[in-house]
């Protein structure tokens, strides 16, 4: 019988930042102006677009994954928490997980694994 993996998914979490996070509101504008009330609630509205910010550990997962796959052959996807569906994330926040989390098949590694964890999930499931 022969088994093989499906696709390794990698759950990530990345962050959106808004211009708030980098502008002070009170320091704009005109002296004569209320800043607090004018000006921020300009800013407040801005839409807000898609930074990709992603922790270190994060981008050593993917690259991890990334490197395990091309050498086996195998598909891996990305999956980003912050435009994922809500079941989804309800998964995430009913079990507690923290970001990066591995997925093969039944196996979930929760954190940064390493190398030879994955290549040794990956044995077990070629093993079926």
């Amino acid at each position: 019988m022969v088994c093989y993996v499906a696709r390794i998914k990698v759950y990530i979490n990345s962050v959106e930042l808004s211009t708030l996070d980098f502008v002070d509101p009170l320091s704009l504008g005109h002296a004569c102006d209320q800043p607090g009330e004018r000006i921020s609630s300009g800013i407040k509205h801005m839409p807000k677009r898609s930074s990709g910010f992603i922790s270190e550990e994060e981008k050593k997962a993917i690259d991890l994954v990334e490197q395990i796959s091309r050498e086996n052959g195998l598909n891996y996807e990305i999956i980003d928490l912050a435009r994922a569906g809500s079941m989804t994330r309800l998964k995430f926040v009913l079990k507690g997980w923290k970001v990066p989390v591995i997925s093969i098949e039944n196996e979930t590694i929760i954190g940064l694994p390493t190398k030879e964890q994955l290549e040794s999930i990956l044995r077990r499931e070629h093993a079926c």
